[in-house]
């Protein structure tokens, strides 16, 4: 996407020069539509402005993750407020949301790639010369992230997104208060879970998509229910902690099949291919099993 031509890049102002809260703090079943959205976009958005300022500097791999979920938390934020927003704004900004963290991620990707590289070294697999490769190209992606990613420019975008998203709210939802449409919103993203958990389950064989597309509508769940716990009937720490508790079981079953698709496309001029086939055959069979694991999890909560 041409960012440039999407969005004006005005030069950043203070939006987002914010001392840093507690996300949903300043809620209220009062509240309208129209003020929650800054008040949960804002501190979102100050962090990934924070992590790519940090990041032109920094390779931490914790740092490129953290600012991957913050887009990622920003998508489903958007989501919520589409109805309002816009489906060309919201498609608009959420695209280059996922482009943003999809650079920042394939940082991330390669350090998972690593550890894991690291562990088939330590159970007896011939990987060393693989394991040299995947470090030159972290630093790859590294540099290329870095490239990609200028914190100006990630201000100025998130900026120019959240301010013309708070126009349209304000002017089409500034008196509609929070708790029903917050409501509605949460029971929409718990249906398309279940959905997805019951197709996933109904499955006689373990599915790659089906269990992708259950962690990534778990994932907009818990965000939402994150974003507007305060405000919304019920108490939702326990539905929160289980969809943590379902996430990590399918995260771990994602880095395999993540890093199994990153090695399988990339080239290694110095390492042999019998090497790369050897790692590639210890990451299927750990695959199979976290899938396995995975599923599992997928099926008890379908029930």
């Amino acid at each position: 996407m041409d960012m440039d031509g999407d969005w004006s890049l005005p030069k950043p102002n203070t939006l987002f020069k914010v001392k840093r809260r507690t996300a949903g703090s300043s809620l209220s079943k009062a509240s309208s539509i129209a003020s929650t959205f800054s008040s949960l976009a804002a501190p979102v958005a100050a962090e990934a402005v924070q992590r790519a300022r940090d990041l032109s500097t920094e390779r931490d791999p914790e740092g490129f993750h953290q600012l991957r979920v913050a887009f990622r938390k920003l998508r489903a934020l958007y989501w919520a407020y589409s109805p309002y927003i816009g489906e060309e704004a919201t498609v608009q900004a959420t695209a280059e949301f996922k482009r943003l963290a999809e650079v920042a991620g394939c940082t991330r990707d390669w350090d998972i790639a690593g550890d894991l590289l690291r562990t088939a070294q330590e159970s007896g697999a011939s990987v060393e010369l693989l394991v040299a490769a995947a470090r030159e190209k972290r630093a790859q992606a590294v540099a290329h992230s870095q490239t990609m990613i200028k914190s100006d420019d990630v201000e100025a975008f998130l900026n120019d997104a959240l301010l013309r998203a708070q126009t349209t709210l304000q002017s089409s939802c500034s008196d509609r208060p929070i708790r029903a449409f917050a409501e509605k919103r949460v029971r929409l993203a718990q249906r398309t879970l279940q959905k997805r958990c019951k197709r996933a389950a109904r499955s006689e064989s373990a599915d790659e998509e089906g269990l992708h597309d259950v962690r990534k509508a778990g994932k907009k769940l818990r965000y939402l229910l994150e974003f507007f716990q305060p405000i919304i009937k019920g108490g939702h720490g326990r539905t929160i902690k289980e969809l943590t508790s379902v996430q990590n079981k399918l995260g771990q079953f994602n880095d395999i099949a993540a890093s199994e698709a990153l090695l399988r496309g990339a080239s290694f001029n110095d390492v042999p291919t019998e090497v790369v086939q050897e790692s590639l055959k210890w990451l299927e069979k750990q695959k199979c099993q976290r899938m396995r694991a995975a599923s599992r999890r997928v099926r008890d909560i379908s029930n």
